[in-house]
């Protein structure tokens, strides 16, 4: 009977211990529903592609349309993305002949001035140019400008390589809008109100970086296509003295009177500011005087 308790408390421990483990992974493993469903994003969702790791078939993205060749092609084989532009000083001797063979040059490769302003003293003539220009026109307006016969001051052209720059917001923005659209699958699929808005939420910031990426994409495509060239056309002028103009005789001496009148009557206008002063100065001399006049005389 003694030897039976013993075996009987060991037995139900073990029992209770057995009960404890069964339970502790499914405390471990339970999340809330908003992380469940988070979760489930983040999981169901592709990994980020790699840029040198393409699919063969690419897999439409969110609005059905094929993923872009350029976030999913190895940058070996991917069309290169260069940005050309630059900057040049020409100095000519004929501005209106020089003005009229830019704008029948740009006519004809197709480009048009994003800003042309003219400026005109007595040093120089001068137009500041900010032409936009397709990138396969880029090298031919340079060959015919310096053709042209106007003498090159200053000439600066630079080719910013962007490829790598393109292909990984591509990559990254193709990557969005797959977890854009597993967000907006389980918002149809969520019931509670913080699901709901948790996975409201993301969608809103996803949007906001998916806005933000295609602007960038856009406008690496803009600098891509259409380079850019600033263009300083100028003429020196030849130096001439211009003696100051005085006026006649009778002129100086009406603008003498005039000034001489106004300074007579700013000192009668200035005297009446400082007549406090003034009786001030006449009662000291009074008192200074008769002290002077009672002051005993040594004998």
């Amino acid at each position: 009977m003694y030897m039976r308790t013993p075996l009987l408390i060991i037995l139900f421990a073990s029992l209770l211990l057995a009960c404890n483990n069964a339970k502790a992974p499914e405390a471990a493993n339970f999340k809330s529903p908003v992380q469940a469903i988070e979760s489930k994003a983040m999981y169901a969702a592709p990994a980020p592609m790699e840029a040198s790791a393409a699919p063969e078939n690419p897999s439409p993205n969110a609005t059905g349309e094929p993923i872009p060749a350029q976030a999913q092609t190895a940058p070996s084989t991917v069309q290169k993305k260069i940005i050309k532009d630059g900057t040049m000083r020409i100095k000519t001797a004929d501005m209106p002949a020089s003005k009229k063979r830019f704008d029948a040059l740009l006519k004809s490769l197709n480009a048009y001035y994003e800003l042309e302003d003219l400026q005109n003293n007595d040093a120089e003539i001068r137009y500041e140019l900010k032409i936009r220009i397709p990138a396969e026109n880029f090298e031919k307006l340079i060959t015919s400008i310096e053709g042209g016969g106007d003498e090159i001051t200053g000439k600066n052209i630079q080719a910013r390589d962007v490829t790598e720059e393109f292909l990984d917001i591509a990559t990254r923005l193709e990557n969005k809008r797959v977890y854009m659209k597993r967000y907006q699958e389980l918002l149809g699929k969520a019931q509670k109100i913080e699901d709901i808005l948790a996975i409201d939420e993301n969608i809103r910031t996803l949007q906001e970086e998916i806005e933000s990426s295609e602007g960038r994409l856009k406008y690496l495509n803009d600098q891509v296509a259409f380079s850019t060239l600033n263009v300083t056309l100028f003429k020196t002028k030849d130096f001439v003295y211009k003696p100051q103009e005085q006026d006649k005789f009778t002129e100086r001496v009406k603008s003498a009177f005039s000034n001489g009148w106004s300074m007579l009557v700013n000192l009668i206008i200035g005297l009446f500011g400082i007549w406090p002063w003034l009786i001030l100065f006449y009662i000291a001399y009074r008192i200074i005087k008769k002290l002077i006049k009672n002051k005993p005389t040594a004998k």
